[in-house]
């Protein structure tokens, strides 16, 4: 296909297309402009005319991953032990096809989530990071996974330099059981300016079903710091701290001369960060409750309001702000 048949589509699906023809050097088939019900049609179709084709000598029919078999009446001309040159092709053709069939997935995935987009970026995505991109997300098998690669493919599109090459490296070696990890202690992550952190203040994670373990695997895969505190130092004037947890606004306000605020928490790396941008946080707000109720003092108040409105610099929210109710 060329990028001039493409007329038509969306601008969010046009700059997927040239992505994916330059990082794989073409569009290698039409799913991503057919209706899903018009591609089940042609893949229907195709099935229907392999069965017509052998049925004359048709003894087993089966399906299985996609993949359509069908067996010969006549088993004696199967050969018994191929040569080797023939099962190296044959290892070569399977592995090429599955990694095929994993960008392809991927892709599909992607051009789902741009669908209901109505402009991304004219910035162009980096030849590099697309090269990088391809060459990591044909070795992505599990379903889970592909849905994460096929966010960032599509967070990279809408937003250039979103995800970097690191980050990409780092994800190439996520585990499963590592990303559902990850995505376990994100729900309770917290932004202050351009800093992202989960507050752990006495451990406190291990009440919301987060383990030391847990947090420490994160730690040794570089999307968590360890051995960190926030602090707001004595003023004579009023200090305060703006917290976005989940949908929530968070304002915490120091009286003038009042002792430092100092608690623990786990920061974000950068590539935890960038992560984050895969997750909507949904923290349950005990944890909010927790914080509050740690912070506030005859000196310190914390209030809270809903998030009605957010970009990457202004965050607009219900008011007035309202007391944080004790747990």
């Amino acid at each position: 296909m060329e990028i001039k048949d493409v007329t038509g589509l969306s601008d969010p699906l046009k700059k997927l297309i040239e992505v994916i023809s330059q990082g794989v050097g073409a569009v290698f088939k039409p799913y991503l402009i057919r209706k899903t019900a018009d591609a089940k049609a042609y893949e229907i179709k195709k099935i229907s005319d392999a069965i017509k084709v052998n049925q004359v000598n048709l003894k087993e029919i089966t399906y299985s991953d996609n993949q359509l078999s069908l067996t010969s009446i006549d088993r004696k001309e199967l050969k018994t032990e191929d040569t080797l040159e023939v099962r190296a092709e044959n290892r070569n053709q399977f592995q090429e096809q599955k990694k095929q069939k994993n960008i392809e997935n991927i892709t599909q995935k992607a051009a789902q989530q741009l669908g209901n987009e109505e402009n991304v970026s004219k910035e162009p995505v980096d030849e590099d990071w697309t090269t990088r991109f391809f060459n990591y997300a044909e070795e992505i098998s599990n379903e889970e996974m592909q849905n994460l690669w096929a966010q960032i493919l599509a967070g990279e599109i809408k937003r250039p330099n979103s995800y970097s090459l690191r980050t990409l490296q780092v994800l190439r070696n996520l585990s499963r059981e590592e990303a559902f990890i990850f995505a376990k202690v994100a729900n309770y992550a917290i932004k202050s300016q351009n800093e992202w952190f989960v507050y752990n203040e006495k451990n406190v994670l291990k009440d919301f079903g987060i383990s030391f373990k847990e947090t420490t695997l994160l730690q040794e895969i570089d999307l968590l710091h360890s051995g960190i505190s926030y602090n707001l130092d004595k003023s004579s004037s009023v200090v305060s701290a703006n917290f976005i947890v989940g949908n929530k606004f968070v304002v915490v306000e120091k009286k003038p001369n009042a002792p430092r605020i100092n608690f623990s928490i786990l920061l974000f790396t950068s590539i935890g960060s960038e992560m984050l941008n895969l997750i909507q946080p949904k923290p349950d707000f005990k944890y909010i409750q927790k914080l509050a109720s740690d912070l506030r003092s005859n000196d310190i108040t914390v209030k809270y309001a809903d998030i009605l409105e957010r970009n990457d610099s202004k965050v607009k929210y219900s008011k007035p702000l309202m007391d944080i109710p004790e747990l």
